[in-house]
Order: structure tokens, then sequence, then C-alpha cells
């Protein structure tokens, strides 16, 4: 019986990859943090695009999230809008998948499971109910024709409403999400995996909006891009507005919260 490895970066990776793969290495389950058979429930959300659900991915979230609550370095980050700068109403923070035993569980299951490569872990808290973030797409990949997004969501379930991008004509956003008739709304939370896959990123949005709660979330996010296809070269969300002739600033910046 064998326990899981100790780095995702180490030279054994492969072989344990291979391993959870075809069963040729027995892991001890007792040292897993996550439940690598819970059901998947999927989504198509049209011929291109799909949603991955797994319910109860992480078993005891409650712990998990105190402890990445805790330990995490969180910053707010403030965007550049119309020569100001704009708190975001949530916090962040960058994390190694390799920093802890739960990160490290998780990106060797998305790698063996969808065979790829994942960049992460993004860290988002929603400290309460009047945290939120609008509809919007992960334009910043470049490359959205064939993406993955995969999110473990800790804490309070809140609706994720994904919602089909607009023309530019259509200010879609001026409707609160989740109440627009075709918007598809999930509760992820308390440890569920969501996995937003195919050209989601191009022909959809997705959002987290208010919600009457005092409960804080967290969700700690992977992507990954083919990298195929025309990129997206219009600005993203991080550049920033600014219209005047002042010397030009940078998009965003961090403070402590």
């Amino acid at each position: 019986m064998a326990v899981l490895p100790e780095s995702t970066r180490d030279g054994e990776t492969s072989r344990w990859l291979t391993g959870w793969l075809t069963g040729a290495v027995d892991v001890d389950r007792s040292s897993l943090l996550i439940d690598r058979r819970a059901a998947v429930e999927t989504t198509a959300l049209d011929e291109h695009s799909w949603v991955h659900l797994v319910r109860g991915f992480v078993p005891d979230a409650a712990a998990a999230l105190d402890r990445v609550r805790s330990t995490t370095p969180w910053q707010q980050q403030e965007v550049l809008r119309y020569e100001a700068y704009v708190p975001e109403r949530r916090l962040s923070s960058g994390l190694r998948a390799d920093s802890d035993p739960l990160l490290r569980q998780i990106d060797l299951h998305l790698t063996a499971t969808h065979r790829q490569r994942f960049t992460g872990v993004a860290a988002i808290l929603y400290r309460d109910g009047e945290d939120f973030q609008g509809l919007h797409s992960d334009r910043e990949m470049r490359w959205l024709d064939d993406t993955l997004i995969a999110i473990v969501v800790l804490g309070q379930r809140r609706p994720f409403v994904i919602r089909r991008r607009a023309p530019m004509r259509e200010v879609v956003e001026r409707v609160p999400a989740g109440t627009a008739p075709d918007d598809l709304v999930f509760t992820p939370g308390e440890g569920d995996l969501l996995v937003m896959g195919g050209a989601c990123q191009r022909d959809w949005l997705h959002g987290i909006p208010r919600a009457d709660t005092a409960n804080p979330r967290i969700s700690l996010t992977w992507r990954w891009t083919s990298r195929r296809g025309r990129p997206d070269t219009n600005p993203g969300y991080v550049d920033g507005r600014q219209f005047s002739d002042r010397p030009r600033r940078p998009g965003t910046r961090t403070r402590r919260p």
C-alpha cells in the first residue's frame, strides 16, 4: 500500500498519474483528502461547451475551508476604472499546487482525469454575501476555443450563474445574474468540484451574484487552454480602462486587506 507523492513537481509524478489511471498503484485511501470516485453530473450547454459537477469531491470541506482561509496570504485587488482604482468585492491570492496536500491531490486528479497540465491555483475568498463577481468569461486565457476551468468550492453554497454570451450590442450584464429566463444556475459548495469545458469561455459567461448569507465561500481554480484557434486580443478585465492623456498606469494593483 502506497501513499501519494510529496510533490507534483518531482520525477515520480508521471508514474503516479499512470498508476491512478490503470490501478497499477494501490494508493492508501486513508491518505486521500478527495473522493476520486464521486459521481460526475454532466450538463451540455451546447454542442461545443459543457459543465461537469462533482458533488462532495472534498469530503471534509469544513476543515479544508478553515485551513485554506487561515493560511492563505489574501490580498485586495483593485482594478483601474476611469482614472480611479476600484477594489474588487472579494479577496484573492495565488497558491502553488504543491504547497498543500489537498491542492496537490486535486492537481494530480485533474491531470489524470483530463490528460492535461493545468495552471493554478487561483484562490478567491467571498467573505459573505456582499462579496460577488459579475458575469464574465476568463478571456485572459486568450485561446478560448478549447479550455478547461476547474473550480473546487469550499464553504457556503451560492448561485453560480452561466449565461450565453450575447452580441456586443446587447448589454446582457444589465439583467441581474440568475434572473434571465435562459440562465443556468448551479449551487456548488461544501467541497464540490465544477468544471467548465470546451468553448465555454468563448460562448458563455459565468458569475457569482450577491447572496443573502453571512458565511464565507472559497473557490480554488485551475485553468488549461489548448492554445488552438484564433486568440482573443481584446482588452481583458485586468487591463484597466483609462481615457485621459495622463501617463499610463497598471490595470490592477494589490494591497493587504
